[in-house]
């Protein structure tokens, strides 16, 4: 079942090869919504003989193509659109192939276009010839540069209109190239290799390639879908992660996230696949910190590290999607002896990895150059204070001695094998240490680390709150906006964005929607059963989704989460600083003082200078960063 638009403005000459193409098709099960757009000619007597129960016109004021075919869309009746212009024809299987195509999907969401043959007029004897075709195989990132999609060849879903707006009545020119992109942006279209179309090029007077300016209309689109075509930033935990070029199926899922401006709350499916994932190698550690389950030994699941073979199966199923990797969750993930050999496995296929770990493992050497040699993309090391004491309140039963020299060891061996690992010393700050944080940021400066920053408290873990223990005093430094003169977090309704864009995998295989269900009660499946890929929009996972996004306040670990909580204006991370800048600007600088000195005699003269450069360009890159 077809709906066939076709807008038609002043085309009584041409009309009638259009709508007999129609009336020839070996597919019967349609209709044809014609649009007369303010027609002056005779169009109506023309069609007039045509009109059936399955052939219907409208006659609507003059508003521009766009504004037709959106009236038309608005008026059909059936689950599949077609399009037709008035002066081009299909081919007699045309509906049929196009509609089977569509149906072999088993997809809600729907597309596909076919190849046309392109026809122009000679301009010495004026007769119409092929003078090419039009389609070819579908590239998401050949389509942001050019179409290449005839909108005659294209049909899809009607539903798809759900999730995207109509045709854009505001643009003269390429609004076909507009749409097609724009559905694109939610499924796939299929190619079908057939010439099916006979495409008549500038033949009409009153096309609008002939009286509308093109290069405006490309700059325009062009301007609209910029940041479609790359490089491609994505900023985690304040450091941005940057990808010049894509591949093909990476670069169309991607773009499927970064369009998702409304959350499919129609059936509650994703568009794409997750692009970043929350991998948990092990729930094992050894500290007993007092906000995590498996530090208060309250973690009901078994513990384990992940095995590389089940790491190699997740991304082995999602390598064609993925772009980033979390790899922590409950647990410190260093101490699962493959975690290297995991990182370098998924470096290998163009994903970014980073992970978290609170520095007690940092002196074994050989670990530790198999880490910096995986591929590992960034290193985060947390160490919270330099006071023994505050230290061990957060991170109970820790060495701080140990954590500083562990950092001071990679620190050098990073240097020495020259990796490009980015280390990033991260403080939690808290009341017991908010007072530490020039000391610590003196200390990220003094070791050579790449990035510090610090991130807000999360003084809570499922049910379990210490906002009145832990929380900051200084307002910059709380996560959450409290009522006054209280620690009672302020309560907001929100949209919890996360069971649509990634997935948290458990050490065991376990799949959740993120990770405040720690025990997995809200489990999804496993990934040794059931591939990821499978799971993402299966039934289980989009009834999930829908309970969350209409019933969060009664899903527990939902309640609890900080999304359900008014952020103050710091939010996660109130400080970061990018240290390798830094170290580079002083170096442009040392550098250039060093080349004016060279004619310079006496080395106490250079000693002097240099020392003051040093100090002179800290004390501007400062003033710049804090």
């Amino acid at each position: 079942m077809i709906s066939i638009i076709m807008p038609v403005w002043n085309r009584a000459d041409m009309v009638k090869g259009a709508i007999e193409s129609v009336l020839a098709q070996t597919f019967e099960d349609y209709e044809l919504i014609i649009v007369d757009d303010g027609s002056d000619d005779n169009l109506e007597q023309v069609v007039k003989s045509y009109l059936s129960d399955k052939i219907i016109l409208h006659r609507i004021p003059q508003s521009g193509v766009s504004h037709a075919r959106n009236f038309g869309i608005q008026k059909a009746r059936y689950p599949i659109l077609a399009y037709l212009d008035s002066d081009n024809t299909w081919h007699p299987k045309f509906l049929e192939t196009a509609y089977n195509t569509v149906k072999g999907t088993n997809s809600k969401y729907a597309a596909a276009y076919c190849m046309a043959n392109r026809l122009s007029k000679n301009r010495d004897n004026g007769k119409i010839a092929i003078s090419g075709t039009i389609g070819e195989p579908f590239s998401f990132k050949k389509l942001l540069a050019e179409n290449y999609i005839d909108l005659n060849t294209f049909v899809h879903t009607k539903n798809l209109f759900n999730h995207t707006d109509l045709f854009d009545i505001n643009l003269k020119r390429l609004v076909d190239w507009d749409i097609i992109l724009r559905i694109a942006s939610l499924t796939k279209p299929v190619f079908v290799p057939a010439v099916l179309v006979d495409y008549y090029d500038g033949i009409a007077e009153n096309t609008i390639s002939r009286n509308e300016n093109l290069e405006r209309t490309v700059n325009i689109l062009k301007s609209k879908y910029a940041a479609q075509t790359g490089p491609f930033t994505f900023a985690h935990e304040t450091i941005p992660y940057v990808w010049g070029d894509l591949n093909e199926k990476k670069h169309h899922n991607f773009w499927l996230h970064l369009n998702q401006q409304k959350l499919n709350t129609i059936d509650y499916s994703a568009w794409g696949y997750p692009f970043m994932l929350q991998i948990e190698p092990t729930n094992a550690c050894n500290l007993e910190c007092p906000l995590c389950p498996v530090g208060r030994k309250e973690l009901k699941r078994k513990t384990q590290h992940m095995t590389f073979e089940m790491f190699k199966s997740i991304i082995d199923d999602m390598q064609d999607y993925l772009l980033f990797l979390v790899l922590w969750n409950w647990g410190e993930p260093l101490m699962n002896p493959q975690l290297p050999k995991m990182i370098r496995y998924a470096s290998e296929r163009d994903i970014r990895t980073v992970t978290s770990t609170n520095g007690h493992f940092l002196d074994n050497e050989d670990y530790m150059q198999q880490l910096l040699t995986s591929g590992l993309t960034t290193l985060i090391v947390a160490i919270d204070s330099l006071d023994d004491e505050s230290y061990e309140i957060y991170r109970k039963k820790g060495s701080l001695v140990k954590a500083v020299a562990g950092l001071k060891n990679v620190v050098k061996m990073k240097k020495r094998l020259g990796s490009k690992t980015l280390i990033n010393l991260r403080m939690v700050v808290m009341k017991q240490n908010e007072h530490e944080l020039a000391a610590i940021r003196k200390l990220a400066h003094k070791i050579g680390v790449d990035w510090f920053s610090v991130k807000t408290l999360n003084p809570s873990c499922g049910s379990l709150a210490m906002d009145s223990d832990l929380v900051p005093t200084n307002p910059k430094y709380q996560r959450f906006e409290y009522d006054p003169q209280t620690h009672q977090r302020i309560r907001i309704d929100s949209v919890c964005r996360i069971p649509w864009e990634m997935a948290n995998i458990f050490s065991n295989g376990d799949v959740v929607p993120c990770c405040y269900d720690f025990d997995a009660t809200m489990k999804l499946g496993n990934i040794m059963e059931m591939p990821l890929s499978k799971m993402w929009n299966s039934l289980e996972y989009s009834r999930l989704r829908q309970k969350i996004y209409n019933q969060k306040d009664s899903v527990e670990n939902c309640r609890n989460c900080w999304i359900s909580f008014k952020l103050s204006k710091s939010a996660w991370f109130p400080e970061y600083l990018d240290l390798t800048t830094r170290l580079a600007f002083i170096g442009r600088i040392k550098r250039n003082v060093k080349e004016q000195l060279k004619k310079t005699p006496g080395k106490m003269i250079i000693f002097t200078l240099g020392r003051a450069v040093r100090k002179v360009s800290k004390a501007i890159y400062l003033a710049f960063t804090d």
